[in-house]
């Protein structure tokens, strides 16, 4: 049987070459904040987080970050920034995700109603936005009147916060060795304990939301940062409404692709609890009764084919004093000794790039996936194992196994969701987006399992094609993203998804036919 020869195009490659070809893609990052800065020796500067996702790595590429002021912070790359910026501002062809740290309190300064307006068209356009404050209205300014934003976390005074110390408060903290309440307990070595949603529509049976899944060994996010005075984030009471983006009216929160409503849903609960203390820079604060609150909210924004949306009960998540003690003096937050990482902040640091990587367009996680598949085709074990016959000599039985063997590979290097994205944007190329949701979202798991066999002959099939187009290069320079293997791949996979759907309509009327024998006999007893 002939077998494609797809590795000696690879073999002289690095993988820096590799991902130098797709530059093009490279996922863009943007932070801004008002109050907050980007100061490493600042107890409130974010700059253990924006070097978090500095070195991180989004669907197989190191992002681009920017930082952006409104407060006029020195340290940040555009120091007094504006959403409507004709060169530094805003959109979705000069980035991909924002976040935005909100500390200025509601009627401070708040954003004006055109840079909220381009904050939605952003989202709009498939841009993904993360929105935090803190306790009571501080980020309400920055983030309050935003759509989408604005339900998905209690903001504003109307809207009943938490307070920033008394019984209304949310207090997460641990305490130290001292086992005696206070304010810096959020700077020590102890975080507080998250709890997950094992319910969320993304994260399917068996997983938590793409937000809090980690990469093996490690399974999911169920430690944060700690803080005495919280804020809380929401699921909206109601998915109606309209805002209107460029003269339009469209829905706040409009039905996804299959037509079923779609709605913010709960990724992680912290638990408020503790005694009252009376020393610290916020004053005293009560004892409390122990309840539960929501500290992650998400929106699965591309199902509708608009961008994803997460919440954050605060951004001591993310801040300097929370994560490494800084301002805090004899503290090293979450590292131990200072400067090392504990267990725990590892796991938060996955966090991060996890939000950044959720949170990115479809359109530039489907920029990188070929990126992606180069870079399993040039490692152990397909490099030396994977055995390819050219696609008019295929089974459905070849390309399953050729599929399965793939998304194994990237199972070694990516999170669960993150391989169920790249088979939907596969199966999307065949049947359509929608359809593809219908045939991967079945609620009977004994269905929903054998539907993966369609899913890895699709990717089965997409990797032949990549493969035999490996295969008439001379040279890895010769490949020209993304219209060296566009249309390999989409032959290969609608070829493969037609074959295991005829095997699937097959399976189906031979057990079709076995029942009503059964049937049949059953009747003459």
């Amino acid at each position: 049987m002939t077998i494609i020869a797809f590795q000696a195009t690879l073999a002289t490659a690095t993988r820096a070459e590799l991902t130098s070809l797709f530059k093009e893609c490279q996922p863009r990052i943007l932070v801004v904040t008002d109050t907050l800065n980007f100061d490493p020796a600042h107890g409130f500067g974010l700059t253990q987080f924006v070097n978090t996702l500095k070195a991180s790595t989004i669907h197989g590429m190191t992002p681009k970050v920017v930082t952006a002021s409104r407060g006029g912070d020195p340290n940040a790359e555009i120091p007094n920034f504006d959403f409507n910026d004709a060169a530094n501002g805003l959109n979705i062809s000069r980035y991909d995700v924002v976040f935005l740290f909100g500390a200025r309190s509601e009627g401070e300064s708040d954003l004006p109603g055109p840079e909220v307006d381009t904050i939605a068209r952003f989202m709009e356009a498939g841009g993904g936005v993360f929105a935090t404050g803190d306790h009571q209205t501080l980020g309400a300014s920055l983030c309050g009147n935003v759509p989408r934003l604005r339900t998905m976390r209690r903001w504003k005074a109307a809207q009943t916060p938490p307070h920033v110390s008394n019984t209304n408060r949310f207090s997460t903290n641990v305490s130290g060795p001292n086992e005696g309440e206070e304010f810096s307990d959020q700077s020590n070595t102890e975080p507080q304990r998250l709890y997950l949603n094992f319910r969320t529509q993304a994260g399917g049976v068996g997983n938590p939301h793409p937000l809090v899944q980690l990469k093996a060994p490690r399974r999911a996010l169920e430690v944060y940062p700690d803080h005495p005075h919280e804020g809380e984030c929401l699921v909206p009471s109601s998915l109606g409404g309209r805002i209107v983006v460029d003269g339009v009216s469209v829905p706040e929160w409009p039905n996804d692709l299959t037509g079923a409503p779609l709605s913010p849903e709960i990724v992680a609960m912290s638990v408020s609890h503790g005694d009252g203390f009376q020393s610290g820079p916020t004053g005293p604060k009560e004892a409390l009764v122990p309840r539960l609150f929501a500290s992650i909210v998400a929106y699965d924004g591309h199902r509708a084919n608009k961008g994803r949306v997460s919440t954050d009960s605060t951004w001591h998540h993310f801040i300097n004093i929370n994560l490494d003690g800084a301002g805090e003096p004899g503290f090293t937050g979450l590292q131990s000794p200072a400067g090392v990482d504990t267990e725990a902040l590892k796991r938060i640091r996955e966090h991060y790039v996890n939000l950044a990587t959720w949170l990115m367009p479809k359109k530039v996680r489907r920029c990188l996936r070929f990126r992606l598949v180069l870079d399993e085709l040039s490692r152990f074990p397909l490099a030396e194992e994977l055995e390819l016959p050219p696609l008019k000599d295929a089974s459905v039985a070849d390309l399953t196994q050729a599929g399965g063997a793939l998304l194994q590979s990237l199972s070694r290097r990516l999170t669960p969701w993150e391989v169920q994205a790249f088979v939907l944007d596969t199966l999307s190329e065949s049947l359509g987006e929608a359809e593809a949701i219908k045939l991967l979202d079945q609620s009977d798991a004994a269905t929903a399992l054998r539907n993966q066999d369609i899913a890895q002959a699709a990717a089965g099939g997409m990797l032949t094609g990549v493969a035999s187009r490996l295969a008439e290069l001379t040279s890895f320079k010769e490949i020209v993203p993304h219209r060296t293997f566009e249309a390999s791949a989409l032959d290969g996979t609608r070829i493969a998804t037609k074959l295991a759907l005829v095997r699937r309509r097959e399976q189906i009327m031979k057990m079709d036919e076995l029942l009503s024998r059964l049937q049949s006999a059953s009747a003459l007893r």
